[in-house]
């Protein structure tokens, strides 16, 4: 890491918003260089009188309410029917629609932050046979490994991240000028899941469950590549297909 990388991180350090690979790289560069050192320090100082010195005001007792009062004026018989008929239709809506899942969007912000932070891979290489053995170690289970790229989605690599506040190993691919992550976790004892995809910030995300381990894989092609592909790869797991390293 370098000092012109290393310096928009030290704040996001202090608001809480990197993973954890990025505050351990982050920290090891800090700590064996003194400009960016006295720069976090410089920040860090900043951050803390700002919470001390700043001062903070309370609203008395009511005046949430009474302003509440004043700025809406009182709704009419007609108006009160028609303010129930929406809130039971948002309600209806709101029952209707699935809860987001909290991985997916964990997912979906690492594969982003690995493109912005240019560090898609730890380990460079098209050859699964590298790219599995270099999680042995690294994450708690044996990562599957395949090469798509007879379908026109070459392996790059692999790096090790962190979702769900525990290890994971993501599997880097390439299709002509996109990245593609393919997240695998953990989930024994998990039932299988097909897979579902829906679009989150703006890419695609497809999860399934398989052979006690958790798929995320994102991507910011259209919505029917990346359907077939992760159908594709679901069932290269669930089959053990050729071509995967068991």
């Amino acid at each position: 890491m370098t000092c012109a990388e290393a310096s928009p991180l030290v704040e996001l350090e202090l608001d809480g918003e990197l993973d954890a690979r990025s505050v351990l790289e982050l920290r090891e560069h800090v700590a064996r260089c003194p400009s960016c050192t006295r720069h976090a320090a410089a920040l860090r100082a900043l951050s803390e009188a700002a919470r001390a010195q700043l001062q903070r005001f309370e609203p008395p007792p009511g005046f949430e309410g009474r302003l509440l009062r004043r700025l809406r004026p009182r709704p009419s018989r007609r108006a009160w029917a028609g303010a129930a008929v929406g809130v039971a239709a948002a309600a209806a809506v709101l029952v209707a629609l699935p809860r987001r899942d909290a991985l997916v969007e964990e997912a979906v912000a690492a594969h982003a932050r690995s493109l912005q932070l240019n560090h898609a891979m730890d380990v460079v290489t098209s050859d699964q046979h590298t790219v599995k053995p270099w999680f042995e170690g690294k994450v708690g289970f044996a990562v599957p490994v395949r090469d798509y790229a007879t379908e026109g989605f070459a392996l790059a690599g692999g790096r090790l991240d962190f979702l769900d506040g525990r290890p994971a190993a993501a599997i880097v691919y390439r299709h002509g000028k996109h990245v593609l992550n393919l997240f695998v976790l953990d989930a024994e004892g998990a039932r299988d899941v097909a897979p579902g995809g829906e679009s989150v910030r703006g890419f695609s995300s497809w999860r399934w469950t398989s052979g006690g381990l958790r798929f995320v894989l994102v991507g910011d092609l259209a919505g029917p590549e990346m359907e077939a592909l992760a159908r594709r790869m679901a069932a290269g797991r669930a089959y053990n297909s050729p071509g995967m390293v068991p």
